[in-house]
């Protein structure tokens, strides 16, 4: 799986280059930690269950093309660690008391998916004399690489594809041909990791990176 994402990711690195015409005005790298957590969702009696974020790394290629006064396009492709962790072993309805719902817990158990996830953004900026802040937003596609877990509950499917959004901020400090720059991305996702009734899961993720863009062109 994790070869046939890598040419997919590539495949479409070049695709987007080719479409574009232009050769890149910047390009770089990014890394940092991300902070994930996933909703549980038991769709029959709308219950959720309580879960913990994970720490994961992050680390991203991007390219960017098609630079305007304020506006650029940018790719990104990534790795990112993505999961939670949870107590809850299971939950059951009385249905003879009020249709109460009983929670029983054990041992804290982590879940992490890996994903390389690509994502073509509208980038605006506000070019200063040597900072410039900067917005980004676009769609996502995330490739599943590899799932673990420590609960005795394995997930027996999960969505090998899931789209999503991606929106963030960052600041970026110009020396010569070079930008360094921190950025904090927020990363909710449109469709689930799993949908196998009765248990529905969603991703979402909040990364904070530091990264370094090299100027091509002005």
């Amino acid at each position: 799986m994790s070869w046939r994402s890598l040419a997919i990711a590539l495949a479409l690195s070049a695709g987007s280059l080719v479409l574009c015409g232009q050769v890149p005005a910047s390009f770089g790298l990014k890394g940092g930690i991300a902070l994930a957590n996933q909703s549980y969702r038991i769709t029959p009696i709308d219950y959720k269950l309580e879960t913990e974020p994970v720490l994961g790394p992050v680390v991203t290629l991007f390219v960017e093309t098609f630079i305007g006064s304020h506006f650029s396009f940018q790719f990104d492709v990534g790795y990112v660690v993505k999961g939670s962790t949870t107590s809850t072993e299971s939950v059951t309805v009385n249905h003879l008391d009020n249709d109460r719902i009983v929670v029983n817990e054990g041992e804290s158990a982590a879940s992490k998916f890996t994903y390389l996830t690509l994502v073509p953004m509208a980038r605006y900026r506000w070019d200063l004399e040597r900072l410039t802040p900067y917005l980004l937003l676009g769609p996502r596609v995330d490739f599943l690489l590899n799932y673990k877990t420590e609960s005795e509950y394995e997930l027996s499917t999960q969505s090998l594809n899931i789209l999503g959004l991606t929106c963030g901020a960052g600041l970026e400090f110009h020396l010569q041909n070079m930008g360094l720059f921190a950025e904090l991305q927020f990363l909710p996702d449109l469709s689930p990791v799993s949908n196998q009734e009765p248990l529905l899961i969603n991703n979402n993720m909040l990364s904070l990176t530091l990264g370094i863009r090299w100027i091509a062109s002005e």
